[in-house]
């Protein structure tokens, strides 16, 4: 903070003055200098100069956060999506998940289906099967058809069943499948 508060002043001194940019160097403590004391600078430039290293040593009192050697990492979030078929059957797996450029900070699956009488769309589950901090695989099954609903089960004329697979990176990046 110092360095920007020396940065500062200097700039101020050196528009104000048209001196060179040499005439405070890093090794001058330019909040200790009084403006009044140098030569050839008018009333409103002293009065600047001032205000100018006053404010600088309030914000570096009031803004001074203890360093802890760490930085902040840019975080994310996106969705991966796998769909399979219509607006009259469909299914879709669904994996939200965060990254941060260095890992995938966390993930959240789930499924969605949804069909028009008398196709028939079911999810049978998703879950992880593959988990670093890098990259993280999804494994979801659905099964699909035609048939009608009973108060015991479904009643299938045809159905089958697919198995379809999400990769979420540590980059923001994802991938989907069907085996």
């Amino acid at each position: 903070m110092r360095k920007l508060t020396t940065t500062a002043a200097a700039l101020a001194l050196v528009l104000l003055t048209g001196a060179p940019a040499t005439a405070a160097s890093s090794t001058t403590d330019i909040t200790s200098v009084d403006p009044a004391t140098v030569e050839g600078l008018t009333v409103e430039q002293v009065d600047t100069l001032r205000s100018v290293t006053e404010d600088a040593a309030a914000v570096e009192v009031a803004a001074a956060p203890k360093a802890t050697g760490k930085t902040a990492l840019a975080t994310g979030q996106r969705r991966a999506t796998y769909y399979r078929g219509s607006f009259l059957m469909w299914t879709r797996d669904n994996v939200d998940f965060g990254y941060d450029w260095t890992r995938v900070r966390w993930t959240s699956p789930y499924q969605q289906a949804g069909w028009v009488f008398p196709n028939i769309a079911r999810n049978k589950g998703i879950a992880k099967y593959y988990d670093t901090t890098r990259n993280d695989r999804f494994r979801a099954v659905n099964t699909i058809g035609a048939g009608t609903i009973t108060p015991w089960g479904d009643v299938k004329l045809y159905s089958s069943t697919y198995t379809h697979r999400l990769s979420v990176h540590y980059n923001g990046a994802w991938s989907a499948w069907s085996d």
